[in-house]
């Protein structure tokens, strides 16, 4: 299995909204993939609840995939670009972590 793990710092406030509105609309785009990409095995998306010092992200998205290949087909789909886009323009941080299991 290969495992696509991805942690944002969100802006605090963009496009009109909070960092916590934004966190919401970021995890409902995500949520949105699995139905329109048949490669994603397993997908968990989260808005941190932690309230103390080490606490520096606010979204994360832990995705599995067969194969490293299929994981980079699911990056080619246009739903999939419009998704990040969304987050590189409200997101002031990113942290990427893969393997495989």
């Amino acid at each position: 299995m290969y495992k696509h793990i991805v942690l944002w710092k969100l802006k605090e406030s963009a496009q009109g909204m909070s960092k916590q509105e934004l966190a919401v609309e970021v995890k409902k785009r995500l949520d949105e993939l699995p139905a329109h990409i048949p490669e994603i095995k397993s997908y968990e998306t989260g808005i941190n609840i932690g309230d103390y010092g080490a606490s520096f992200f606010d979204v994360s998205l832990i995705s599995v995939f067969d194969t490293k290949d299929t994981f980079w087909k699911y990056t080619k789909y246009p739903v999939h670009d419009e998704v990040v886009a969304y987050i590189s323009s409200v997101t002031q941080a990113e942290e990427i972590v893969d393997y495989n299991d």
